[in-house]
């Protein structure tokens, strides 16, 4: 008798662990979900929102927006930036295509829609490619990675719907629907080059290693896709980022957005078949993915500089001025998480020398006064527009040149922010006649 009532008290005290258990997979899942909706519904709030990628995606679906509509053309090149020589499709042929239809109507806030959008698909079409992650805990697994919640803070348009491309991809791969793998694959690759022709490649490897009889279709859907991209591969490889690059420093950025962008590509590929063990493990492996986050965002990795800060480009007062010139070359030097001024002074039909690409920033350390002199004219800069707040976030010396040429003589200031969070250097005095970028020895 007291066995039984030993037994019965292990049972119903293992049923209310179980109970427990499950409340909180439940609520931890659930409370991510409703987190990740909030977190939407905060970005929505933004007209421009505010990230290191952002300016960079405006900009472009602004300008195809207005060519479509005010031009009836769709020119291959911005004449805004890099002096003329930006490509207008360096990636993102779709979505900044069909983004630039409702920025007629709704203007920047079409962009920041259509970035939420995409970061919500990443989810449905993650579930269309493995559909165990329906399961909320696991989908809940899928949007706790830091990597992806910071894709969608630094405003990633680009890879976000890439990955969300090849998924759908791979769902089509699996169910050897030839036609749709190859419009998917070329969507991923046009989409986000890097990142597009890494996973469809990868995943195609892996399915014909998986199954051998699909190489002949799976084959000539990918030969199919490759030839229909090639034109575009070309196209891309004439941007002036490439040319003025070093190959090291492009393998360098390309390593650095395998190790930490992969991750949004490969979790919910790599989640799916441990579904079985993550289930029972979901609370302690939810913390270990939350913990990352943690740490990153207390070290500051994670940029949520948009989430408390609204954009308020200020170079108004010096476009409505007598010295704001059309037919120079500016130069913006402002935080790279704010880079709405820059997107102002296009707007305004201002020629800038760079365009949002890290790459064609120059942010460095000016060696010698020769050196920046050599840069300003290989770059046929005439402005350079230096923020208060670029120094606080960039602890270089480019003020400090600027300021030596000026007490040369060989610039002046040309406008200075009644308010101090600018000022415009006129450097056409400066800068060498006929400079190559190869000469500047960087």
């Amino acid at each position: 008798m007291f066995e039984k009532v030993a037994l019965f008290r292990v049972f119903a005290s293992n049923r209310a662990g179980l109970r427990w258990h499950l409340w909180l997979q439940r609520t931890l899942a659930f409370g991510t979900l409703v987190g990740v909706a909030l977190l939407c519904t905060v970005f929505l709030t933004k007209t421009v929102f505010l990230g290191s990628d952002s300016a960079h995606h405006y900009s472009h679906v602004w300008y195809i927006s207005e060519q479509i509509f005010h031009h009836a053309r769709l020119p291959l090149h911005i004449q805004y930036l890099e002096s003329g020589h930006a490509l207008t499709y360096p990636y993102a042929v779709v979505p900044y295509t069909v983004t630039a239809l409702p920025y007629a109507l709704f203007g920047d806030r079409a962009v920041t829609a259509a970035m939420v959008l995409g970061f919500v698909f990443y989810g449905y079409a993650a579930t269309r490619a493995r559909p165990v992650l329906r399961d909320p805990r696991l989908l809940a697994l899928i949007y706790v990675n830091t990597f992806l919640i910071e894709g969608l803070l630094s405003f990633q348009f680009a890879f976000i719907w890439a990955c969300v491309f090849f998924f759908l991809c791979v769902e089509a791969i699996d169910k050897r629907r030839w036609l749709a793998a190859a419009i998917w694959a070329i969507l991923a690759v046009t989409t986000h080059p890097f990142a597009g022709a890494a996973a469809v490649g990868g995943y195609s490897l892996y399915a014909v290693i998986r199954r051998p009889r699909d190489i002949v279709p799976l084959g000539t859907a990918m030969a199919v896709a490759a030839l229909i991209v090639l034109p575009y591969a070309l196209y891309t490889r004439t941007t002036p980022v490439v040319a003025t690059t070093k190959t090291s420093y492009i393998v360098g950025t390309l390593k650095y957005m395998a190790r930490f962008r992969g991750t949004a590509l490969l979790l919910p590929l790599v989640v799916a078949p441990l579904a079985p063990i993550l289930r029972p493990l979901f609370v302690p492996a939810f913390l270990t993915l939350a913990l990352v986050f943690g740490i990153r965002l207390h070290n500051r990795d994670v940029n949520i500089y948009g989430l408390n800060h609204d954009s308020a480009p200020f170079y108004g007062e010096f476009v409505a001025s007598p010295r704001f010139d059309r037919s120079l070359t500016y130069r913006v030097l402002e935080p790279n998480d704010r880079e709405d001024g820059a997107y102002q002074l296009i707007r305004k039909g201002a020629v800038l020398g760079q365009e949002f690409f890290d790459q064609s920033q120059y942010r460095r350390w000016w060696n010698t006064p020769q050196q920046y002199s050599c840069f300003l004219g290989a770059k046929n800069i005439d402005v350079v527009f230096f923020e208060t707040e670029y120094k606080w976030k960039f602890n270089q010396n480019e003020d400090v040149r600027l300021n030596e040429l000026v007490n040369q003589g060989k610039a002046q200031v040309l406008f200075r922010d009644p308010q101090g969070r600018f000022t415009a250097y006129d450097v056409r005095g400066a800068k060498t006649a006929g400079a190559r970028i190869s000469d500047c020895g960087f």
